[in-house]
């Protein structure tokens, strides 16, 4: 297998495996993202392939690096891809929302 096949191959085995980390079934998921279940369903078993605009989706929702699900960083598992601070692991996907938001809020207001 090529390069390019495993790096195709790979999004959807990262998809599930991120998704069901978090806890979240393939419609709690579409409902986070305004996809459809389906497409969800399509994505993990690798018969569609994503834009770039739902993989950024994606990866907000499940809390992810756009590079994690597309198989660009290395390492086994999710360990490490999504802890930006201290005991972040503690927190709560609703209590990472928040910090988000507190977080793109500063960076609007820095921009502007």
């Amino acid at each position: 297998m090529s390069r390019a096949e495993n790096s195709d191959n790979i999004f959807g085995e990262r998809l599930l495996e991120a998704r069901e980390a978090r806890g979240l079934t393939q419609t709690d998921l579409a409902k986070i993202t305004g996809l459809q279940p389906a497409a969800i369903g399509h994505f993990e078993k690798n018969r569609r392939k994503p834009s770039f605009a739902n993989i950024r989706t994606l990866a907000k929702a499940l809390n992810v690096s756009s590079d994690f699900l597309l198989g660009r960083t290395s390492g086994n598992g999710m360990a490490g891809v999504t802890t930006a601070f201290r005991n972040e692991e503690n927190l709560s996907d609703a209590d990472r929302r928040t910090i988000q938001l507190m977080i793109d809020t500063l960076a609007k207001k820095s921009e502007g």
